[in-house]
C-alpha cells in the first residue's frame, strides 16, 4: 500500500516541510546571498535592490489572487486534490532556476536577472498556494501549530543552506556554479510529493492504473468560480475572518517577517554592511547560522506554545513583546557599534518574531474554510505580501525622512507593529471558538 497523507502523520509533516524547504533555497539565494554579494561589490544600491525584490514579489502579491481560485476550480482528483498542482509548481521552480544559467554576470544584467526572478516566483507562488491548501486540507486542527512551526523550520533550513552554503559557492566559484548546486536539490524535493500521495486510491502518475476505490469524478466535484466566490463571501461573513483580512494587511509592514521584507528588515544589508561596517561574509555567516538557528528555535517554541495556549493568545503576547523590544533596541542606539550588544539583540528580536510567524499561519489556517482553502488562504497570504512589500517601498523614504537614522527607522517600524497588536486585540475568543466548531462540523460532513 502506498504511503499517503491521510493515514500517516509522518507523511503529512514530511511533505509540507519538504515543500517549505524548497521555497527557502531559491528565494534566499537571490534575495539575500546574491543581493549581499552585489551590494558588497558596489553593483547594487537601495533602489536596485527594491526593484529586484519587487520583481520577485509581483507573483506573490498579484498572482496568488488568481492562483488560489484556479487550484480550487481545476482539480485532478484521481491524483489528489492538491498534489498535481504541487508537482507542476515544483517542476516549474526547477526549470526556471535552470534558466538563470543564461545570465553570465548578474551584476551586468540586473534587468534579465529581475525578469527571471519574476518568472521563477510565478511557480514559487503556485507552489506556496498549493502547499498551503494541501496543509489546510490534510492537517488536523490539533496539528496546525506544531506543523506550521516545523514548516518554517524547514524553510529556515533552506534559507541557511542558501545563505551559508550557496553564498560560499557564489563567492568562490561564481553565480552559475551556485545554480548547479541547487537545481538537483529542487529535483530531490519534488520526489517527496511524487511518492507520497494524498489519500488511499490516488494515482501516483497520470498514466497509472486507477485503483478500484479511486475517485474519477474530477469534473462533477469541481467547484465553479461562481461557487468559489460565493463560498468566500460566506467564509468572510463573520467577524474573525474579516478581521483576519485586516491583520494580514498590516502584519509585516513594520518588519520582523525574516525574509528581508518590511520597513526594518529591508535595511539589514545596508545597516550592517554599509552603516556598521560589518564584513559582508561576516554578515552572511551571522544571518546564515545564528540568526536562522534562532528563527528555527522560535518556530519550534512558537509551535509548542501555540499548541498549549492557543495560536491567537500566543500571537498576541508575542507581538506585544516584539513591539516593546523594537523600541528598546532603538533607544539603545549608543551601543549599536558594539557587536557584543548588537548580535544578541538581533538574535533575541528574531526569536520573538519567529514565534509570531509560526502562530500567524496556524491561526489563519484555523479560520480558513477547507472547501475554498486555496482561494481564502491565498487571499490572506496575498495581503500579507502586499503589506510586507509596502513596508519595503516605505523603508527608503522613511529612512530619508528620519535623516538616515536607522534607530529612528526602527521606531517607525514599531508604530506599525503596535497597530498589529491593536488588531489582534479586536478578536473575540468566543467568536473564534464558534468559528472553529463550525469548521469541525464541515469537516465531519465532508468525511461522511
Amino acid at each position: 500500500m502506498s504511503v499517503n497523507m491521510q493515514d500517516s502523520r509522518a507523511a503529512r509533516f514530511t511533505t509540507v516541510c519538504a515543500l517549505y524547504f524548497a521555497q527557502g533555497v531559491p528565494w534566499f539565494f537571490i534575495a539575500t546571498a546574491l543581493v549581499t554579494f552585489l551590494v558588497d561589490n558596489g553593483s547594487m544600491d537601495d533602489d536596485q535592490k527594491l526593484a529586484l525584490i519587487a520583481m520577485g514579489m509581483i507573483p506573490w502579491i498579484i498572482g496568488k489572487l488568481v492562483l488560489g481560485p484556479v487550484i480550487d476550480r481545476y482539480q485532478f482528483k484521481s491524483m489528489g486534490r492538491r498534489r498535481p498542482w504541487v508537482l507542476i509548481s515544483q517542476i516549474g521552480m526547477m526549470l526556471t532556476m535552470a534558466a538563470f544559467l543564461l545570465v553570465d554576470d548578474p551584476a551586468e544584467d540586473l534587468k534579465t536577472l529581475g525578469l527571471f526572478f519574476l518568472i521563477h516566483n510565478i511557480f514559487a507562488a503556485l507552489q506556496d498556494v498549493s502547499s498551503d491548501a494541501l496543509a489546510v486540507d490534510t492537517l488536523k486542527d490539533e496539528e496546525l501549530s506544531l506543523a506550521n512551526g516545523l514548516m518554517f523550520v524547514a524553510k529556515g533550513l533552506g534559507a541557511m543552506f542558501a545563505v551559508l552554503g550557496l553564498s560560499r559557492v557564489l563567492n568562490d566559484s561564481g553565480f552559475q556554479s551556485a545554480l548547479l548546486v541547487q537545481i538537483p536539490i529542487l529535483f530531490a524535493v519534488m520526489l517527496v510529493p511524487l511518492f507520497i500521495i494524498e489519500r488511499p486510491g490516488d494515482k501516483r502518475f497520470p498514466w497509472s492504473q486507477s485503483p478500484a476505490e479511486s475517485r474519477e469524478n474530477d469534473a462533477t466535484d469541481a467547484m465553479t468560480f461562481g461557487e468559489i466566490l460565493n463560498g468566500f463571501r460566506t467564509a468572510v461573513a463573520d467577524k474573525p475572518a474579516r478581521l483576519a483580512l485586516l491583520l494580514c494587511t498590516v502584519m509585516w509592514i513594520g518588519g520582523g517577517m525574516g525574509t528581508g521584507m518590511g520597513i526594518i528588515d529591508h535595511q539589514w544589508e545596508f545597516l550592517f554592511v554599509e552603516n556598521l561596517d560589518w564584513d559582508s561574509q561576516k554578515y552572511l555567516d551571522t544571518k546564515g547560522a545564528p540568526v536562522f538557528l534562532m528563527t528555527m528555535l522560535g518556530f519550534l517554541v512558537g509551535g509548542l506554545l501555540g499548541s498549549k495556549f492557543g495560536t491567537h493568545r500566543t500571537l498576541t503576547y508575542a507581538v506585544g513583546i516584539g513591539t516593546v523590544m523594537t523600541v528598546l533596541w532603538s533607544v539603545s542606539r549608543s551601543m549599536w557599534n558594539d557587536t557584543s550588544f548588537m548580535l544578541p539583540a538581533w538574535l533575541l528580536w528574531t526569536l520573538v518574531w519567529a514565534i509570531v510567524g509560526a502562530n500567524l499561519l496556524a491561526f489563519l489556517m484555523s479560520i480558513t474554510t477547507k472547501d475554498i482553502g486555496g482561494t481564502q488562504f491565498s487571499i490572506y497570504m496575498t495581503l500579507i505580501n502586499v503589506g510586507a512589500f509596502a513596508g519595503n517601498a516605505l523603508s527608503p523614504q522613511l529612512l530619508d525622512f528620519v535623516g538616515g537614522s536607522f534607530p529612528n527607522l526602527f521606531l517607525t517600524g514599531a508604530v506599525f507593529q503596535a497597530i498589529v497588536l491593536i488588531v489582534l486585540l479586536q478578536f473575540d475568543a468566543d467568536e473564534l471558538k464558534a468559528h472553529g466548531e463550525m469548521n469541525t462540523v464541515l469537516d465531519a460532513t465532508d468525511g461522511a
